[in-house]
This record gives C-alpha cells, structure tokens and sequence, in this order.
C-alpha cells in the first residue's frame, strides 16, 4: 500500500530550474536598463551643472568701456562666448551660447554610450540661462 500512494503523486523535480532559466534573463535586462537610465540620469545632471558653470563664466565678460560709459554691465560677446565653451571642453561637452544684452544661454550637449546594454550613444542636452544683475 505504501508504494501505490506515491505512485500517483506528480513530482515537479526540475521545474525550478527552468522557472529560474527564464528569471534570470530577464531579472538581468531589468537590472542592465535601470543601471543605464541612472547612468544617463547622472550625466544629464553633471551636463546642465556645466552648462550652469559656462553661463556664469560668460556673465563675468564684461566690456569694461562700455560697462564705463553706460554706467551698467555690457556683456563683451566674443569674449563671453570664449569663455562659455572654454567651460564646456573642460568636461568634454560642446554646445552652443548665445550672448544678448542681459544676459547668456548655454545649450550644452554630449553623449552618453550605455555600458552594460549593445545601444548606440545617445545624446544628452542642458540649457542654462546667467542674467547680469545690475546695482541700480
């Protein structure tokens, strides 16, 4: 009697193992996609402190006579500009600034090459807008 109760019972030796061999694969692309988009996410913000640090810089480039003769801040443009993308090779972004009488936006772009997952790079944009501030 004994044997014949055990006969009938199903057993399910390996069906773990193939439960785990279809898990793991896609517990592995989870884990790979959130590791990328934190990546991105992280040089997206390294990039638009950058491109804050260029519009800074360009804002200090005043036009000493004209600053002198208007009595207010005049904003030397090749040399705001200069001094926006000089920011920007230093962390080995490019971009693009554009200088007007009040201030300097800096559309600072780079890319990012995803390491963990077989994607082409992506591009990665910031904007970042300094305004000179006058003491009138």
């Amino acid at each position: 009697m004994k044997g014949l109760g055990t006969r009938w019972v199903r057993r399910d030796d390996g069906h773990a193992s193939v439960f785990l061999l279809l898990l793991v694969p896609v517990l592995m692309v989870v884990f790979a996609l959130v590791w990328e988009a934190g990546h991105m996410l992280t040089v997206r913000t390294e990039l638009m402190g950058a491109a804050r640090e260029a519009a800074r810089a360009a804002t200090h480039r005043l036009d000493e006579g004209e600053t002198i003769a208007r009595n207010a801040p005049v904003l030397d443009e090749v040399g705001a500009r200069e001094a926006a993308l000089r920011q920007l090779r230093a962390v080995d972004a490019q971009g693009r600034v554009t200088v007007t009488e009040d201030g300097v936006t800096v559309l600072a772009r780079t890319s990012y090459t995803p390491v963990l997952l077989p994607l082409e790079p992506r591009a990665v944009k910031a904007q970042a807008t300094a305004t000179i501030v006058s003491n009138e």
